[in-house]
């Protein structure tokens, strides 16, 4: 076994831990049910019972499963956002099916125990178990429904998504502050941290003139400016800076910013 593969956290060591918990969750599934079924009904015999007990083993194990296919998914990025999130809501979708199935033929098996296992399906039994089935999953049909169609909705949104902020064009080297102004916006903690460091600030001109809310890229490059209409004034002009108040901070409305694009 090589170093690397023992580094890596996707390697080898991860797919034969999942290998062996997706074999071990089977035989957990069908042990614990098979238990819990002998101690309710004793021997697990007729086709009620023995229905019961398959659903009960398989839809548990797909439950236990799920984890693995999320992972599995997540490490190939296969899937973008809005992907994920269709995804993660079938699967919910298909956690609450099975329960609920679970839920009715452990129910009727129970209350109709006496009439079960007299020879073929109980017509009563299998009436009871999908009516109710049906009855309780009907609501949540209904909420999967709305989910599914709020998920479409956002994805068709965040794809023709149309800018509604205005960009004007102006050469890097004209939105570059000069380094005494740099070193004091050095100085101030960021308004925003990502992979790089954002500030919002106030910068004054000579001649007084203050330009608020300019949003400044890794203390250097101005990208844009909130409120303004156009970019108005010279770099070479600006003799101080404020830090802006994160919490004075007008509310952001992508119309009233100012995007500084360089020229194509």
């Amino acid at each position: 076994m090589t170093y690397n593969s023992l580094k890596d956290r996707y390697g080898f060591f991860f797919w034969l831990k999942w290998i062996f918990w997706f074999a071990g969750s089977f035989i957990l599934a069908a042990v614990v049910w098979t238990v819990l079924m002998r101690r309710l009904f004793g021997v697990i015999e007729g086709p009620e019972l023995t229905m019961t007990w398959v659903v009960s083993v398989f839809g548990s194990w797909f439950i236990l499963v799920t984890p693995f296919m999320r992972k599995k998914e997540q490490i190939w990025k296969r899937l973008n956002e809005d992907q994920e999130k269709a995804v993660d809501a079938w699967l919910l979708g298909m956690g609450i099916f099975i329960g609920l199935l679970v839920a009715s033929l452990f129910t009727w098996s129970w209350l109709l125990k006496e009439r079960i296992n007299q020879g073929g399906y109980d017509t009563l039994w299998i009436k009871s178990v999908f009516v109710s089935w049906l009855v309780i999953l009907l609501p949540f049909l209904i909420l999967m429904y709305r989910k599914a169609d709020l998920i479409f909705k956002t994805a068709v949104e965040r794809q023709t998504y149309n800018p509604k902020f205005r960009t004007v064009s102006v050469e890097r080297s004209e939105r570059l502050l000069p380094d005494s102004i740099v070193q004091k916006i050095k100085v101030f903690p960021p308004t925003l941290r990502q992979e790089s460091t954002g500030h919002v600030v106030t910068l004054i001109l000579r001649g007084g003139r203050e330009v608020p809310n300019v949003f400044v890229l890794n203390h250097r490059e101005i990208l844009g400016i909130y409120d303004q209409t156009t970019f108005d004034f010279s770099v070479q002009d600006v003799s101080g800076v404020e830090a802006s108040n994160p919490s004075k901070l007008p509310p952001y409305d992508e119309s009233r910013w100012l995007k500084f694009d360089d020229p194509k």
